[in-house]
């Protein structure tokens, strides 16, 4: 959990309001598919004895294919730690005050942006899909006139309710922006 001691440069009476990641469902497709593809060699391994009983018998095919299924399997446990890590580790904290993104981009290669909230002009929720309706997930944009124009937040988990929050919390810091002495 990120807490206050993790905010870059914080704020006088900075508060975080939600530390947010994407919806577990991605999470649960990546290792789905992840699943399947540790089923590939098993299941290449019982056609081929179905098919070809006598061709396992030879040692030199056994220990060549023993050793490519064993390399597979390390490939895909690498790539799966890869996309699980990356998919991970894109967190997105709201504060009163601004909207932290950090976003990792490679094993070493991190971007962390943040957005002050009274330059938010606009926010939108894209949900596509009939699972991400029903599992109540999708994509939200923040529109800004500062550097970054477009502020994404990808596959987070109730938009719709982070959007709200996010203009509630724009609405008070415009108010303390344009009024700083109230």
């Amino acid at each position: 959990m990120i807490n206050q001691q993790y905010l870059p440069n914080p704020k006088q009476d900075e508060k975080i309001v939600a530390n947010l990641w994407q919806h577990p469902f991605i999470f649960l497709k990546i290792f789905l598919t992840f699943i399947l593809l540790f089923l590939i060699p098993v299941i290449i391994y019982y056609l081929v004895s179905f098919t070809q009983p006598t061709l396992w018998e030879n040692p030199y095919l056994l220990v060549i294919s023993t050793l490519l299924c064993f390399t597979y399997y390390l490939i895909i446990l690498l790539l799966s730690l890869y996309i699980w890590m990356d998919n991970y580790l894109d967190v997105w904290t709201v504060t009163t005050h601004r909207i932290i993104s950090r976003e990792q981009l490679g094993l070493f290669n991190r971007t962390v942006s943040e957005l002050e909230l009274y330059r938010v002009q606009d926010v939108s929720v894209e949900q596509k899909g009939f699972l991400s309706t029903m599992l109540n997930y999708g994509d939200l944009y923040i529109q800004t006139a500062g550097a970054t124009e477009r502020f994404a937040l990808k596959n987070v988990g109730e938009p719709i309710k982070v959007a709200r929050i996010i203009q509630r919390l724009d609405e008070d810091a415009k108010h303390e922006h344009l009024n700083p002495t109230e």
